[in-house]
């Protein structure tokens, strides 16, 4: 005769409803369909966790408390695939999943000592059905596939299928290799057991959390799938041990794998893999996400080249950030080695970088001016056609520096600005007189700067400071029908008399020559001499009392006209409020020579109006 027992086994920590419903069945020593239908709850409503619930708690003797905890630990159903699992709202699919996963050492300890059947005795643990857990901490032994069925009566027919493979979690069959839990293991274990957080990760949920240490642990390992248990364990230690340091943290490695992304073809979805492609495809609608996908594009914003208008991270981007050179050779129509050498040459890229053209990257606001310009950019013969001079006029101009390309670099075909040369054009010929097409006394400028001997520069300076007529001969337009009196030039050429005869006593508020010349950084007193005895500054002379001897002194006016003409780094310096090291890489940058007519070496001086750029 079977004796039946008196009264039922109560759930154990962790249990599931199906897990306690299938020792419940055996326990009354029947399977699990025929026991629920005996207590008025199909099974077939208990896994639709309808009305059928509260009959089977009715049943069991079940207090409120007691049957919450079982539920809580199974997940019930609560709007569109969607679950609650310990309080917080999962996706179905982080729950159910054909393949039921335990750990074999816990069920071989739940039959320990049993005098029925062993499998009967076994507990699945709630945790265990968590897609993002991957050890039983208390063992440490990696959950395992026990069993797979598509169809759930089949699934969580927990006794039947326990029953199906009893004999091989108690031979060790189903036993992996031991490990430590990482920091991600212990928190999530925490976490389900009690809610216990210390981590800024307690205002996220635990699903969210989870995906976002697996994608992010991916990313780190560069691994693109989960079929090996050991990359996942691996992905979700490795992306917790980031996160859990802060958003700060995670932008700083996710900088690292942009760094990383140095390929031709390495865009932002291969940089970071899965991480992208889920959070931009999977995840996009899940407002749980937000915080770490608007970390992720800002990312990508700040490391690729995204145009206005493109869709990053479900957010269309309304400005760009960053070029490479590839996107702005296309964007404005030239070849990228030709950019390359603008690029270059004012130091938005090194010429040193071993990176590939598409991942070359410079800020897109700081030379948009540089990027709208190169387009209009001209070679020689149109620049020499829209200013109207010739070939040797246009080289003359722009060997002196009086019209300066927007690039030096030679194998730039287009280096010119149309509108420098028709300024310039335009300055020099204002107020020009009619002069007619036969008058022999006018001469162009690179007529006269030739016969005469007188810098080029020299010449347009003359003109500005209205030393020297300007006219226009009839019938030829632009620079080349500018002329000059060959009169005036003449006397242009004309040595100056810069050192008056001897005066008998000092001129008030006068300086001597060697003085002035150490207040404007001229130490040599010998090269200031020169300056003097060239020409090139006023002085006049007096014999000194005490020595007996010549003296070359400045007047205030001598002193006003050296400053109106010449310029030196330490009167740049106090007019610019520039360090001299400053002002010394500028010129060298605009490549601006030291004042040197007929080669003779005066120094660190520089005509004023070569280094008027650097003072605007």
């Amino acid at each position: 005769m079977t004796t039946l027992p008196i009264s039922s086994p109560t759930p154990m920590p962790r249990e599931t409803l199906y897990s306690y419903l299938s020792r419940l069945a055996a326990f009354w020593r029947t399977d699990v369909p025929e026991f629920a239908y005996d207590m008025g709850a199909p099974f077939r409503r208990l896994l639709e966790q309808d009305e059928a619930l509260e009959t089977f708690a009715n049943w069991a003797k079940l207090s409120p408390d007691r049957m919450d905890e079982l539920l809580s630990w199974t997940g019930t159903r609560t709007g569109n695939v969607r679950m609650e699992f310990r309080g917080e709202i999962y996706v179905s699919r982080a729950l159910r999943n054909p393949i039921m996963r335990g750990c074999p050492v816990c069920l071989r300890e739940d039959a320990a000592g049993t005098t029925g059947p062993a499998y009967a005795a076994m507990i699945m643990r709630g945790d265990w059905q968590l897609r993002e857990a991957t050890l039983c901490v208390r063992h440490r032994h990696p959950l395992v596939p026990l069993w797979q069925a598509t169809a759930p009566r089949d699934r969580f027919d927990i006794g039947a299928r326990l029953r199906e493979i009893e004999a091989d979690i108690l031979s060790g069959t189903l036993d992996r290799p031991l490990r430590d839990p990482s920091a991600y293991d212990l928190w999530l274990d925490r976490r389900l057991h009690d809610g216990t957080d210390t981590t800024w990760f307690s205002d996220h949920t635990v699903y969210i959390v989870t995906t976002l240490c697996r994608l992010l642990g991916l990313a780190l390992l560069k691994e693109d799938t989960l079929e090996d248990d050991q990359v996942s364990d691996r992905a979700h230690a490795a992306g917790f041990d980031v996160a859990v340091a802060g958003e700060a943290a995670i932008r700083a490695a996710l900088e690292h794998m942009a760094a990383r992304a140095t390929g031709a073809l390495d865009e932002a979805g291969k940089a970071f893999g899965p991480l992208y492609s889920r959070l931009n495809r999977d995840y996009l609608n899940d407002p749980g996400f937000d915080p770490f996908r608007n970390i992720l594009r800002e990312c990508v914003l700040e490391n690729w080249p995204i145009a206005p208008g493109e869709m990053v991270l479900g957010q269309v981007v309304s400005e760009r950030r960053l070029y490479s050179v590839t996107t702005a050779a296309t964007e404005i129509g030239i070849g990228t080695k030709v950019l390359e050498h603008f690029l270059v040459e004012v130091g938005a890229i090194a010429a040193d970088d071993p990176r590939p053209q598409s991942r070359r990257l410079f800020d897109a606001k700081a030379y948009a001016g540089l990027m709208a310009e190169i387009p209009t950019l001209v070679g020689p013969i149109a620049m020499r056609t829209a200013m109207g001079a010739t070939r040797m006029e246009l080289a003359a101009l722009a060997e002196e520096g009086l019209l300066i390309p927007r690039t030096r670099v030679e194998k730039v075909k287009n280096p010119w600005r149309v509108s420098d040369g028709i300024t310039f054009v335009a300055e020099l010929s204002a107020g020009a007189r009619h002069v007619t097409e036969d008058d022999k006394e006018w001469e162009t400028l690179l007529l006269a700067c030739r016969r005469a001997g007188v810098p080029l520069s020299e010449l347009i300076r003359a003109i500005g400071d209205q030393r020297l007529t300007v006219g226009q001969r009839a019938g030829v337009t632009g620079f080349h029908g500018i002329v000059v009196p060959k009169s005036e030039v003449d006397v242009l050429a004309a040595p100056a008399r810069t050192v008056r005869d001897e005066f008998l006593e000092e001129v008030p508020g006068s300086v001597t020559a060697a003085e002035f010349g150490r207040s404007v950084g001229l130490r040599d007193g010998g090269v200031f001499q020169a300056m003097i005895g060239a020409g090139h500054v006023s002085a006049y002379r007096i014999i000194n009392p005490r020595t007996g001897r010549p003296q070359h002194r400045m007047t205030p006016q001598d002193m006003a006209a050296f400053h109106l003409r010449f310029m030196t780094l330490t009167t740049l310096s106090a007019e610019t409020g520039q360090h001299r090291n400053t002002l010394k890489g500028l010129l060298a940058a605009r490549r601006i020579s030291p004042f040197a007519p007929d080669g003779q070496d005066f120094g660190a001086v520089y005509l004023r109006a070569d280094v008027a750029a650097i003072m605007r």
